[in-house]
């Protein structure tokens, strides 16, 4: 390993201090065009309980060790050339406060994000590694010679299941979860893996036979009867989900997304594990479904809406149509979980601008004005140049207005002229044509 702390020539270039620790930014120089960054974290302040600095420290990859700049131990990371020091100390603070809260949340639902380094630190002793109860199950959380279905419930996001499981080695109780917008996306997945022991099963009997993730918490009998056992902290954990579990996973992708431009990051690399299209009950139930949310052109997306606010449900009707024939369609509502955590400039640039066959916009002085149909809009732009002359952006006039990089000459249809049902019927004849 490197060493982050010794040189042939030593320079501090930056020190600062913020959030309960105090930072140093040291170069190290070992040659003429040798140099390597450093940066020295040195928490000064804890908390009798919960996670701590020291902990959120060694999950960004910085690593405890004696150090010569603070005159005592630090935790130590390179770093790149040029490191803004004060705006990712700052970020450092915000991310960490909005993890501490997700993970007081997940604590509510049973899932406990290990602590690798806890108080030692502090008391100038090793580390002393916390992690919550480890639930290991078996069989595969769905087959069983007693399986039985106890309650549910949901929120916003995600629906949960809660199902007794007994025989063969296997005596407890399954939790499992199925995001009401599918698919996720894979910082959605970095999550699960992050936070450990969720295992995904395709063919799950609960959401009638669509694929869910599953945990399970083993019976513990801690007397002569059933009620002296964990019954009662199972059935709370599940209970407090509806409350807990979406606001857990949310915080997580946010405290992610703060510091992902400085690349760094809790969440382990990104490994596709569940499948990618959804085959909704909708498609089934519809006239001359395509079989899958999957565009069948290549394109990620059939078509993809662009507007601006006041023209959201009208935006939302002819999406759900187009929905319901089984046309996969970006419209934003359609995909409130895939969106946490990501760089919505650069995800919002790559719909627009490569994944989708089309692009329908609303055309209003709204969305003349808005900062993200501007941007929306110069993605889709910059796409309907390489079509050369094929159409791609199908303009929709709320009212008349004129809009920058939009040609006058490109047809469009008109709210003064089509209903939303109409255009809907338009859209699926170029879709299917």
């Amino acid at each position: 390993m490197t060493n982050l702390h010794s040189a042939l020539k030593t320079t501090v270039v930056d020190s600062q201090a913020g959030y309960g620790i105090n930072y140093i930014l040291v170069r190290l120089q070992n040659g003429k065009d040798d140099f390597t960054d450093t940066l020295h974290a040195r928490p000064n302040s804890y908390s009798t309980s919960g996670f701590q600095t020291t902990d959120f420290l060694s999950l960004l990859g910085f690593r405890r060790s004696g150090c010569a700049f603070h005159g005592s131990e630090c935790f130590c990371r390179q770093v790149p050339e040029g490191l803004n020091l004060k705006g990712l100390s700052a970020d450092i603070g915000k991310s960490f406060q909005i993890f501490q809260n997700a993970v007081s949340h997940l604590e509510n639902c049973g899932l406990f994000v290990e602590q690798p380094e806890g108080w030692g630190f502090f008391y100038g002793k090793p580390a002393t590694r916390r992690a919550g109860p480890q639930f290991h199950c078996r069989g595969d959380g769905h087959t069983s010679p007693k399986a039985e279905r106890m309650k549910e419930s949901e929120d916003e996001f995600f629906r949960f299941v809660f199902t007794w499981i007994e025989g063969g080695s296997d005596k407890g109780w399954a939790t499992h979860y199925r995001a009401k917008h599918m698919p996720l996306s894979d910082e959605f997945q970095s999550v699960i893996d992050f936070l450990g022991g969720f295992k995904w099963f395709a063919n799950c009997p609960e959401y009638d036979f669509e694929g869910c993730w599953w945990r399970f918490t083993p019976f513990e009998k801690r007397g002569d009867n059933f009620f002296e056992s964990n019954a009662d902290l199972a059935h709370r954990w599940f209970d407090a989900h509806a409350a807990h579990f979406a606001a857990g996973i949310k915080g997580l992708l946010e405290a992610h997304a703060i510091l992902e431009p400085w690349k760094l990051t809790f969440l382990p690399a990104k490994k596709l594990s569940t499948p990618r299209t959804i085959t909704p009950k909708a498609v089934a139930a519809a006239p001359n479904p395509v079989t899958t949310t999957q565009s069948t052109t290549g394109f990620k997306y059939d078509v993809a809406f662009s507007f601006a606010g006041p023209e959201r449900s009208l935006a939302e009707k002819i999406a759900t149509i187009l929905k319901e024939h089984g046309f996969s369609v970006f419209y934003d509502n359609f995909y409130p979980e895939q969106l946490w955590g990501k760089d919505l400039v650069a995800t919002f640039d790559r719909i627009y601008r490569k994944e989708s066959r089309y692009c329908v916009m609303f055309l209003s002085r709204e969305y003349a004005d808005r900062m993200w149909t501007t941007h929306e809009r110069k993605s889709a732009t910059a796409r309907a140049l390489q079509e050369r002359g094929n159409a791609y952006i199908l303009p929709v006039k709320v009212e008349e207005v004129d809009i920058d990089g939009l040609s006058p000459t490109i047809g469009y249809v008109s709210l003064a002229e089509k209903t939303p049902e109409q255009i809907a019927e338009l859209l699926i004849g170029m879709l299917k044509g």
